[in-house]
């Protein structure tokens, strides 16, 4: 009995010693590199260092001011497994409480990831919320700072801009035009930490640090941007309008000096606006441009020596039935006979134009709307330009011939493409690209890139563009369709334009695009301005010199002063 005893208290921590020592191999052999993984995850502890994406600037009388920043911004963030699932219910009733959601929308969170160790539960919360979170002393819940965007003009310019989704991609513009350089990438910080996942942050295993945006200078004038806006709003409402669209642009450098369209948005409420107001319809609409189109055309065939300004052309009186070609009418109540072709634009005849398009013929009509941009992209640096219509002149027909040189048929534009154009008229001949980036700078303000004045071609000669202002474009606001747009102290050029809309089954009825083209001083030309006012309510008005050549001239009345640029026009002071 004492022998069986004493083989019973030598055996069992015999056996014992056997398991443990089994227990010891697996351990060490079969799950040995996962038990230290799972080990060396729970001593270290890995922080996110958040980048800051590069700053959007514009001009200013006298230097620049953000469009488009950075603020700091707090989030809540859970540990799932730390946390453990046993405490999920309550700990998401504890959050709810404090951040104004649902625990449920919490809880579902939390078990979505239930094997993760981190989940942002809410991004963006007040101070007073995330001092709340901190004070429930939860032990897998933290608060982290992360950078948010903001744009501090509000809908200023939004639709140029664009916006950032929360997770910081870019949503458009030139947040998304000029990502490259505004991204950032975030840095980390591995650190030691004991299972309670406190971290001993001078012993630091790991540093990558945060790599900030580069920032953006625009060309856009905050100012003029103003203008520009406070005028298409101003029409729009007074005539009804669906939709107005505005380009203000230095001729001589391409640089665009304000942009914008409506309806606008707010690039900081971004996720209520709908999808439709987000785009900028002065670059992503194309419609066709009806008589504003006529100076290219003429100035064209002047150029190529097909006719001078001093050719005449028979009107018919301001009804013409082409043969093959439709009925052509000039507006209601005008009659001309024959008339040189600088009167046709001044007087803006249809029947003049079509007379002059089967002069030129297809081919040379492509070719004069190829050589000013017309077709295609004009290389804006924004994000979704639409190239407009330019159809291909062997499928046009007589009634394209006739009608593509006072803006219908084969042909359809975008407000960028004319504000372009028309510059290439008024800085002598010189078609540009447009900008809108005008430099972009690191942290410290050194350059790294410029965007320079870009020249595409030379479509006419200083001397035809020359003679071609003085003689036809002043005469359509001195004493043609455009004087709505006459100024006491300097001296505009431009174009009316009144364009139908067409519809699935023609042209919609009382349905108009009213334009206006203009620059200003004529003598030195240094500002262009288009505006389109996209079907006004026909009864309030809807031709371009009613509608538009107003607009424009209220956005000149005040960009010529601010910017200092000379009257040209003698003043005569009367003496009561």
């Amino acid at each position: 009995m004492r022998k069986w005893r004493f083989y019973f208290l030598f055996a069992v921590p015999a056996i014992a010693l056997l398991v443990l020592g089994g227990r010891v191999v697996h351990l060490q052999v079969c799950r040995g590199g996962q038990l230290s993984e799972l080990a060396r995850r729970q001593q270290r502890r890995v922080i996110i260092l958040p980048a800051r994406h590069g700053n959007i600037f514009a001009r200013t009388r006298t230097g620049h001011t953000l469009l488009a920043g950075s603020r700091r911004a707090s989030s809540v963030y859970a540990d799932p497994v730390l946390l453990g699932s046993e405490r999920f219910a309550a700990t998401a009733a504890k959050l709810a409480a404090v951040l104004g959601c649902t625990d449920g929308e919490l809880y579902d969170k939390l078990f979505r990831r239930r094997d993760k160790r981190f989940v942002y539960m809410v991004r963006d919360v007040t101070d007073s919320q995330a001092e709340a979170v901190r004070n429930l002393k939860i032990r897998a819940i933290g608060v982290m700072g992360e950078w948010r965007r903001n744009y501090p003009g509000g809908s200023l310019a939004g639709q140029v801009l664009g916006f950032r989704l929360i997770d910081g991609r870019p949503g458009g513009g030139i947040e998304l035009q000029a990502d490259k350089w505004l991204s950032s990438r975030d840095g980390r910080k591995v650190v030691r930490c004991d299972a309670s996942r406190r971290g001993s942050y001078a012993d630091v295993e790991e540093y990558d640090p945060p790599q900030d945006g580069k920032n953006v200078v625009l060309t856009l004038d905050v100012s003029i941007q103003g203008f520009l806006e406070d005028a298409l709003s101003e029409t729009a409402g007074r005539y009804g309008a669906e939709a107005a669209m505005g380009v203000v642009m230095d001729p001589n450098t391409g640089a665009i000096l304000a942009i914008a369209s409506l309806p606008s948005f707010d690039p900081n409420r971004y996720s209520i606006t709908p999808p439709e107001h987000r785009r900028c319809r002065a670059i992503t609409d194309p419609y066709e441009p009806g008589s504003v189109f006529k100076p290219f055309i003429v100035a064209g065939a002047v150029q190529m020596g097909k006719v001078t300004l001093d050719t005449t052309f028979y009107c018919h009186n301001g009804l013409y039935r082409a043969h093959r070609g439709g009925t052509i009418r000039d507006f209601p109540g005008c009659r001309f006979g024959r008339i040189p072709l600088s009167e046709i634009v001044i007087k803006s005849s249809n029947i003049g134009m079509s007379k002059l398009g089967e002069h030129l013929g297809n081919e040379s009509l492509c070719r004069i709307a190829s050589a000013f941009g017309f077709g295609v992209r004009s290389g804006i640096d924004l994000s979704g330009e639409c190239p407009g219509r330019l159809v291909n002149p062997r499928r046009w027909t007589g009634y394209a011939t006739r009608r593509m040189p006072f803006g219908q048929g084969p042909i359809m534009v975008t407000t960028v493409q004319l504000a372009n154009a028309f510059s290439a008229i008024a800085n002598g001949g010189e078609l540009l690209r447009p900008r809108l980036i005008e430099r972009v700078t690191d942290v410290n303000g050194k350059v790294l890139f410029e965007n320079r004045r870009r020249r595409i071609r030379q479509v006419l000669s200083a001397e035809v563009s020359r003679r071609f202002i003085d003689e036809v474009l002043v005469n359509v606001v001195e004493r043609g369709t455009g004087k709505r747009c006459r100024m006491d102290r300097w001296s505009v050029f431009g174009k009316t334009g009144t364009a139908q809309i067409g519809g699935p089954d023609g042209y919609e009825e009382h349905a108009y695009t009213a334009t206006f083209m203009a620059g200003a001083p004529a003598s030195k030309p240094a500002v262009v301005c288009v505006i389109s006012i996209y079907k006004p309510e026909y009864g309030r008005g809807y031709t371009g010199g009613k509608v538009a050549a107003p607009c424009v001239r209220r956005v000149l009345q005040k960009t010529l002063p601010y910017l200092d640029i000379p009257p040209d026009k003698n003043l005569v002071v009367s003496s009561r």
